[in-house]
């Protein structure tokens, strides 16, 4: 047992080289956006630019072009929103569906697909997809910060025999 202990410990020394959260937000930045959400594209686009990043809005069919360019995504509009649809409703649960259908209902996700962290902003409406975004602007940037820091992987030490 005390073999098992000393090997734990020599690993928590090894493991706290290393730091716990590297990853800081400094974009590139793409926007997914239809024409419909493009007002609140442009807004996003401005006011991510004054935080210091760099931002480019694509059209849904450049998605592929979209991950290349961007440490993460932004997908304005939900799971019925023109062009953007295909490309979000896999990625929501049947209860954030539900939720979006609900009138008056904004809010941004954020999930982890196609290799980089993707924010769906949307609404009931373009005018819930634009008070998501602001919302996320206020508080989502500090939470995505918060996922993309996380380490995500759990050590789990079995002794065998004895």
């Amino acid at each position: 047992m005390l073999r098992y202990f000393a090997c734990f410990m020599i690993l928590l020394m090894i493991l706290s080289l290393y730091p716990v959260s590297s990853i800081e937000l400094t974009g590139p930045v793409a926007i997914i956006s239809n024409s419909i959400d493009m007002p609140t594209a442009e807004k996003l686009k401005s006011s991510l630019t004054a935080m210091g990043f760099e931002v480019e809005i694509f059209p849904p069919e450049r998605l592929a072009d979209a991950l290349k360019y961007c440490q993460f995504l932004i997908v304005l509009g939900g799971h019925k929103a023109a062009g953007v649809s295909e490309l979000v409703a896999p990625l929501f649960s049947g209860e954030e569906k539900a939720n979006l259908e609900r009138k008056g209902y904004a809010y941004y996700f954020i999930k982890r697909a196609w290799g980089k962290y993707i924010v769906i902003i949307a609404g009931n409406d373009r005018f819930g997809t634009y008070r998501a975004a602001n919302t996320f602007i206020i508080k989502g940037m500090s939470e995505l910060k918060s996922y993309m820091g996380s380490p995500g992987v759990a050590l789990v030490l079995v002794p065998m025999g004895g």
